[in-house]
């Protein structure tokens, strides 16, 4: 149980001591940008189909 303990304590002094966590605030940035507006363009995407995919078929009906 220690030892878990001690190696969690340890990971997260050496990037606070090497000044990681900036970095690391920096590449946590870096990568939710991109994959939200990834993940915004499948929505879209996925959103712009059905609503292309229902308007389709009432417009059809309609027309």
């Amino acid at each position: 149980r220690k030892t878990p303990e001690e190696t969690a304590r340890i990971s997260i002094q050496i990037p606070k001591k090497g000044g990681g966590a900036a970095a690391e605030s920096d590449t946590t940035d870096a990568p939710p940008n991109p994959i939200k507006k990834k993940r915004a363009t499948r929505n879209n995407t996925v959103r712009a189909l059905l609503q292309g995919g229902s308007a389709q078929n009432p417009t059809a009906g309609v027309t």
